[in-house]
């Protein structure tokens, strides 16, 4: 709102006033959420995959009309564009995972959810999307490394095997493998990314163009064939946009629950607490979180709710289940 009456811009005070209403949201679904069990995010978690993968295969195999394609092969529909459609498997499938390892949940319908959660993601072939996967697998190795560290092995050298094979065949040309069919998001990752350079630089320049106050919300743009585009990279072009209070006012709140989380877990290490399933979940939330704050460096800064309710949900939900890891009883400690 100051960058919107310092530019006299009544546009960014509309936006500002959209960022109100998404902190009284915020606040609304912290309060509810507290009260929900593993056990009921697991459910919750299986069911928007689900969801997300009958709509999407409704809409490319029955209702043709609402399936949208995009000239690079990046799949969606009305119900979830290209883009949009990776987020809900990558935000909830930890969810499915701790349940499934952790929780003793029904390994079946888990397996399920995984595989429609990989081809939601497959078909978007989102790179944002398979980053934040990977990121998110990688927490739970570590975790599992320091929990069960025979199994963490047997299963680091079992997909290891698996990699060796996929890559001989591969390489040796097998049709399954083939180059031509590889996935479109490999060659979306090989190709780079000259267009987000190229925003990185005009976000930079726009920045010293604006400081401290900014210019205004969306004013931080970049040509990308012929046409103004929004600089892909929320901290940058909030910096340009709102200023310098609104950057880090934005920062703050970003990593402010990842250092909260850190501190928590490290409390509950140093007073010999493990509670698994709590530590689990907690894990899965961290890599929503954690996965938001990279989804804003390479997306662009927005003040929809369909955006930001995802991490108004991860924290809400990193916060409960932390809290739950300091405040398991006597009985529930082991040396760690």
């Amino acid at each position: 709102m100051l960058s919107g009456f310092a530019n006299q811009d009544v546009y960014t005070i509309y936006q500002g006033f959209k960022i109100f209403f998404i902190a009284l949201a915020f606040f609304c679904i912290y309060l509810n959420v507290r009260d929900l069990s593993e056990a009921s995010v697991y459910k919750i978690s299986v069911l928007c995959i689900a969801v997300g993968l009958v709509l999407f295969l409704m809409s490319k195999y029955a209702l043709r009309d609402l399936y949208v394609e995009l000239g690079d092969g990046r799949q969606g529909s009305q119900f979830a564009y290209p883009g949009v459609l990776w987020k809900t498997p990558v935000f909830f499938i930890g969810f499915v995972v701790a349940g499934m390892v952790f929780g003793a949940r029904n390994k079946v319908v888990s397996l399920f959810a995984l595989v429609g959660g990989l081809f939601l993601l497959k078909a978007d072939s989102s790179r944002t999307g398979f980053i934040i996967l990977a990121m998110v697998v990688l927490l739970f190795a570590v975790l599992c490394a320091y929990l069960r560290p025979k199994t963490a092995i047997i299963c680091s050298l079992l997909f290891s095997l698996i990699g060796m094979g996929a890559l001989i065949l591969y390489s040796g040309g097998f049709v399954f493998f083939s180059h031509s069919e590889e996935p479109l998001v490999l060659n979306r990752l090989a190709a780079g990314d000259p267009i987000r350079s190229q925003m990185l630089a005009d976000g930079l320049l726009h920045v010293k163009q604006c400081f401290p106050l900014g210019c205004g919300f969306g004013t931080a743009t970049s040509v990308v064939d012929g046409a103004d585009m929004v600089v892909h990279n929320a901290y940058l072009s909030s910096l340009g946009d709102i200023g310098m209070l609104g950057f880090v006012g934005i920062t703050v709140l970003i990593i402010s629950p990842i250092c909260f989380f850190i501190a928590r877990l490290t409390s509950a290490s140093s007073r010999g607490i493990r509670s698994t399933l709590n530590i689990a979940y907690s894990i899965a939330a961290f890599g929503g979180v954690l996965g938001f704050a990279l989804l804003l460096m390479l997306h662009p800064f927005s003040t929809e709710l369909s955006e930001w309710g995802i991490w108004i949900l991860m924290v809400s939900l990193l916060s409960t289940f932390s809290q739950r890891i300091t405040a398991v009883t006597d009985d529930e400690k082991v040396a760690i």
